[in-house]
């Protein structure tokens, strides 16, 4: 296994760790909108475990909205210098980790049409 896989798997587990304690922060909320925000994550983090490509994007922007909505002063309130910082690291990591991780479908598509053409029912 190469170093840049390794050091994938680990960001991923790291990442899922951060959706998963999310999650439970959101739920302490113990509102609509906390639990709106749970599900919201918990949802990202199903995809992230599934290694599917979208998921690390909405990961990424999820990373940009928690930025967002601490340095307006809108949430996180008590923790605004961490959800920042958090919010700020998890968007490449979420980025690297699509490039790195994610399944490409494009290519099993381009596989499955090559080997139709290439197929004998196929006319010249």
């Amino acid at each position: 296994m190469s170093k840049m896989l390794i050091v994938a798997k680990i960001l991923n587990w790291a990442l899922l760790l951060l959706l998963v304690l999310s999650v439970a922060g959101f739920l302490s909320f113990k509102n609509v909108y906390g639990l709106f925000l749970a599900s919201v994550t918990a949802l990202i983090a199903f995809g992230v475990y599934k290694q599917q490509a979208m998921a690390y994007f909405s990961a990424a922007a999820w990373g940009l909205a928690a930025y967002q909505l601490a340095k307006q002063g809108y949430e996180f309130q008590d923790i605004k210098r961490y959800a920042m910082i958090l919010g700020i690291i998890v968007i490449p990591v979420a980025l690297f980790l699509h490039e790195v991780l994610a399944k490409d479908k494009t290519k099993n598509a381009h596989k499955s049409v090559k080997n139709e053409t290439d197929s004998r029912n196929m006319p010249q």
